[in-house]
């Protein structure tokens, strides 16, 4: 078994898809978490931090992977949770792009400062600009056991794990918003009951996202 390094900070946030994995999977990895000052003594080593941006995972010390849906692709082939067959993998893929273009979306509402702005922001987030990919993902996960189980096939998936996690981020970031969407939600509660998401859920440090 390769040993695994995941590099990120103290947030869960570009990493935490790749930590639910591990969890799922049961495999032990390092979860090194950086402050602001560490990031900034290693960024412009291109050995350890390729693209000058985090996460990275180090595979046996040696080979150094960056992008965060790269990273979370590469752990799903090696733990057998990326689907059964090329279908399976397309749509595991469809779900997890999506996942990131609306993380995208979130992290502008997140970070604006101002509040006027940002309160217009989320607005538009919770109104117009989430509803066609969780309207999508709640269709997705119908097609498959009537949305009782699991978005491909009949185990966890990649698709899974991403899906749970942005669902955490809307909960934390737009509240009410998953109630608009039964199917999501309580695929969602489904998945955090699962003992070893569960495990991971109880020991993991606080983070706000």
């Amino acid at each position: 078994m390769p040993q695994y390094k995941l590099v990120y900070f103290d947030v869960r946030a570009r990493a935490e898809i790749s930590r639910y994995l591990f969890a799922q999977a049961g495999v032990e990895y390092e979860d090194c978490r950086l402050n602001s000052e560490e990031f900034e003594a290693m960024k412009k080593d291109a050995s350890k931090i390729p693209l000058g941006q985090l996460p990275v995972l180090v595979v046996d010390g040696e080979r150094v992977i960056p992008q965060s849906q790269a990273i979370a692709r590469y752990l799903a082939k090696q733990f057998g949770m990326y689907g059964k067959n090329v279908n399976e993998e397309t749509t595991v893929d469809v779900l997890t792009d999506c996942v990131a273009d609306i993380f995208t979306k979130m992290i502008k509402v997140s970070f604006e400062k101002d509040e006027a702005t940002k309160k217009e922001l989320s607005k538009n987030f919770m109104e117009k600009d989430s509803v066609a990919i969780l309207t999508f993902m709640e269709t997705t996960l119908k097609k498959n056991g009537e949305g009782k189980g699991f978005f491909v096939g009949d185990k966890m998936t990649l698709a899974d794990i991403a899906v749970f996690t942005l669902s955490e981020m809307l909960d934390n970031g737009f509240p009410g918003l998953m109630d608009k969407y039964p199917l999501l939600k309580d695929f969602a509660g489904r998945v955090r009951a699962q003992p070893k998401i569960a495990a991971w859920i109880a020991k993991r440090p606080e983070s706000s996202f």
